[in-house]
């Protein structure tokens, strides 16, 4: 698992989501269909449990964006500062 998330880091979007189709099935189809075991809603699969998981990889976006965002800020040189008057 770990090392799937570091290589999923790794990979564009596209690839991605391909390794998950390919290896999970569908996220949120519910359990014994290949997506189960994120709670009782996506256990249940149907159109609630695709929404669920499409909102929980909406926030790991998010939150990956906004990490690499900070760590971008951190990382930049800084502008030399205009001298005073």
């Amino acid at each position: 698992m770990f090392t799937l998330r570091r290589l999923s880091q790794r990979l564009y979007p596209q690839q991605i989501q391909h390794l998950k189709m390919s290896q999970i099935g569908e996220l949120g189809s519910g359990a014994g269909k290949g997506g189960g075991g994120g709670g009782s809603i996506r256990e249940a699969g149907g159109s609630f449990g695709k929404m669920e998981a499409a909102r929980e990889e909406e926030f790991f976006h998010k939150q990956q964006k906004e990490q690499l965002k900070n760590l971008k800020a951190k990382t930049e040189p800084k502008a030399p500062e205009a001298p005073k008057k």
